[in-house]
């Protein structure tokens, strides 16, 4: 082969070089892009009330997956976690130059928030225990939530004579600090330590069932999908999952690169992304950074060995799944829920439940037209392997609520109609509504009254100007219950008649 002429190798050298140029100014723009990004973030969380000692201090008695001293087992982990809540009582409400003073501060010992946060089981891991179990369900709860966003469906799966243990997350059910420091390992640890627990419960050929919210629902699902591949791992039968945390922006990940620059006294608060007074007995208000980036490298994990699984020929061991989903999730859309999991799963029975957005509402014209879309797209697929459930207005003219059907892998659509209508002035249910009745004490849109639990967030009529409260409006505005809980307890008592 003759060789290149002097000329043809100066031409290739200066398009070499071009590139090369070009390829430097690339990388330059976007490390200036992001820099500005990284900075700018950083500068308004400077905005931020200022950080209280819950914020500040890390509790000594969490769990740490893998560490030489981890709990082995569910019961010491629940021992483990007796001594974080004395701790908590001791460092926190105890210490008056740590407690709050808010009238409604979670951690001013004097206050309803405090006493149902403390002297209530459900910032903890908690059971529910019939004397003679059909099986045992596992519930998880999701970020930033506590054990108490499984009640309503811990009395569902007890009243039809199962044993449930409801788990407290790592990081969660104390303060927000919590969070700074946790992993998604952490988490995973726990629901192994929890699942192995929960099968014993259930005993010799009785079923053992998973359920969770979001985050837990995640964890939940990876921990099925382990379970095929490792045979110490108790199988679960069936999957509940609400508003799954199937996929989360990546932007959690360059938030936590923000996060950097929290070293430096300056930008301290750039570890939060939401810093509000906490008031909430079972909810932080307050939101880290770190909390953003684990559920997002969570999800990727997911992601990752579902894919693999699938590759492997594993996931027709899957458990039968049923998922609730809000068609308006400002969290998960039911499209990720679809796309990332339920068409990843051969067909066996599992469902799609999806909540409509109240196609009656006066702001009709107003509502975002992608999730519309969305749902439009999925009911016109030409098959589906998966029973896809709507829960929607029964005519446009309506508030009354029908159930439209259509099974897997067949084109015909069903309708139920139930006693069940849309509240005046709701409009859509989303991600935090969907575990919760709508007369759960604490956040029911119309809560039962006396009881222990006798303190509403969930109806709060707040009407005001911006700026008027510490929290911003739309916190109160938000629905934090879901008016057709019924749906979900039906769907599930109607599983769990069809086990036996």
């Amino acid at each position: 082969m003759a060789a290149s002429s002097p000329k043809a190798q100066s031409i290739t050298h200066a398009v070499v070089r071009r590139l090369a140029k070009g390829f430097a100014y690339l990388i330059g723009l976007w490390a200036v892009v992001l820099a500005t990004i990284v900075l700018g973030f950083a500068m308004s969380a400077r905005s931020h009330p200022d950080l209280r000692p819950w914020h500040r201090i890390a509790l000594a008695h969490e769990y740490r997956a893998g560490a030489a001293d981890a709990p082995a087992s569910f019961e010491a982990y629940r021992a483990l976690e007796a001594e974080l809540f004395t701790e908590l009582r001791q460092r926190v409400l105890a210490d008056k130059g740590a407690a709050d003073t808010q009238i409604l501060g979670r951690y001013n010992p004097k206050t309803l928030p405090a006493h149902l946060a403390l002297d209530t089981e459900y910032n903890r891991s908690f059971e529910l225990a019939p004397a003679s179990p059909r099986g045992a369900v596992l519930l998880v709860h999701g970020l930033s939530d506590s054990p108490y966003s499984m009640r309503g469906l811990a009395e569902t799966f007890f009243a039809q004579g199962y044993h449930v243990v409801a788990l407290r997350l790592p990081g969660h059910g104390t303060i927000p600090s919590g969070l700074l420091g946790v992993r998604w390992q952490d988490w995973y640890g726990a629901v192994e330590l929890a699942a192995k627990y929960a099968a014993a419960k259930a005993g010799p050929g009785r079923p053992l069932l998973a359920g969770g919210h979001s985050t837990g629902a995640a964890l939940v699902t990876l921990y099925s999908v382990r379970a095929l591949a490792d045979p110490s791992l108790p199988r679960p039968e069936r999957l509940y999952l609400v508003s799954p945390a199937i996929g989360i922006t990546p932007w959690a990940a360059l938030t936590n690169v923000a996060a950097g620059l929290s070293s430096f006294p300056y930008f301290e608060k750039s570890k939060w992304i939401d810093v509000w007074p906490e008031y909430d007995p079972y909810k932080y208000n307050s939101f880290p950074v770190n909390a953003a980036s684990q559920i997002h490298t969570l999800t990727r994990v997911l992601h990752g060995e579902l894919l693999a699984a699938e590759k492997a020929g594993r996931l027709g061991g899957m458990p039968k799944v049923c998922v609730f989903q809000s068609v308006v999730d400002s969290t998960v859309t039911a499209q990720e829920v679809v796309r990332g999991l339920l068409l990843h799963l051969p067909a066996k029975g599992h469902e799609l439940v999806a909540f409509d957005v109240n196609r009656r509402a006066t702001l009709q014209g107003l509502i975002a037209p992608r999730p519309l879309a969305d749902l439009d797209r999925l009911r016109n697929e030409p098959s589906l392997p998966f029973r896809l459930t709507i829960v929607g207005n029964r005519t446009d003219g309506t508030p009354r609520i029908a159930l439209y059907t259509r099974e897997a892998g067949a084109k015909e659509i069903t309708r139920q109609d139930l006693a069940l209508e849309w509240p005046r002035g709701v409009f859509s249910v989303g991600h935090v509504s969907l575990p919760f009745p709508p007369d759960d004490p604490v956040y029911g849109l119309d809560p039962a009254t006396g009881g222990t639990l006798n303190f509403n967030l969930g109806a709060v009529p707040a009407r005001g100007e911006d700026g008027a409260l510490l929290v911003p409006l739309g916190t109160f505005a938000r629905l934090r219950s879901n008016p057709f809980f019924d749906v979900i307890r039906a769907k599930v008592t109607e599983s769990l008649a069809a086990q036996q």
